[in-house]
């Protein structure tokens, strides 16, 4: 234990104290285990560690293969969506997962676009159906026929009590190649909110956020 150093004390306690605390911080340094290496720095200590990657089968994960895309099982207030008239997970008569066909048509004129899961809410603003959907754009309201619009920096409100919230982001190479960019890694919650003193259905706001 160390003893207090209190003002007015003799230089020689302040200089045991001082030893003793280099010594105390030596002995508790960081001692490297298997695959780590440290570098002491006048700052501190830089860790570096070597190990495998590990895979995370997260809800929503993209699996890519050619023109086709099948997604791990993910929830939107506890439903899940559907690809087509299936289960995103498959069901009992085919328990393999259905797969979401990448339509070439629905990417922008710079080659990108979105995997969104689309939920329809009732008239309580509650999910009664969610899917899984391909666009070029969050407020698309014909995905087959994108336009030149832009991208909303909110999340649209769409006709017929319906939004959508992106999953994964693709891009197509010059090549034709797609590339798969993860945005949601978790299980969904959502909300509807009205702006204050209105409850007009257009001016709706949608919040998507984990569970």
């Amino acid at each position: 234990m160390f003893e207090d150093v209190h003002p007015g004390d003799p230089i020689p306690k302040l200089a045991a104290f001082w030893n003793n605390l280099k010594a105390a911080v030596a002995a508790r340094r960081l001692l490297p285990g298997v695959g780590v290496r440290l570098r002491e720095m006048p700052f501190g200590t830089i860790i570096n560690f070597d190990a495998d990657a590990a895979a995370w089968d997260h809800p929503w994960r993209i699996a890519l293969n050619g023109k086709e895309a099948t997604l791990r099982r993910g929830l939107v207030d506890g439903i899940e969506p559907k690809i087509g008239d299936r289960l995103m997970s498959g069901d009992k008569k085919n328990p393999d997962p259905p797969k979401l066909t990448i339509a070439p048509s629905r990417f922008t004129k710079d080659g990108q676009s979105l995997i969104c899961v689309e939920i329809e809410c009732d008239e309580h603003w509650n999910i009664k159906s969610a899917k899984l959907v391909q666009v070029a754009r969050l407020n698309d309201a014909n995905p087959d026929n994108p336009g030149d619009g832009t991208t909303p920096l909110l999340t649209p409100a769409l006709s017929g009590r319906k939004t959508r919230c992106p999953l994964v982001q693709l891009r197509q190479k010059e090549s034709g190649d797609i590339l798969a960019f993860q945005i949601a890694y978790f299980n969904l919650r959502h909300v509807a909110l009205f702006p204050l003193g209105t409850t007009e259905e257009k001016r709706v706001r949608h919040f998507f956020f984990p569970s």
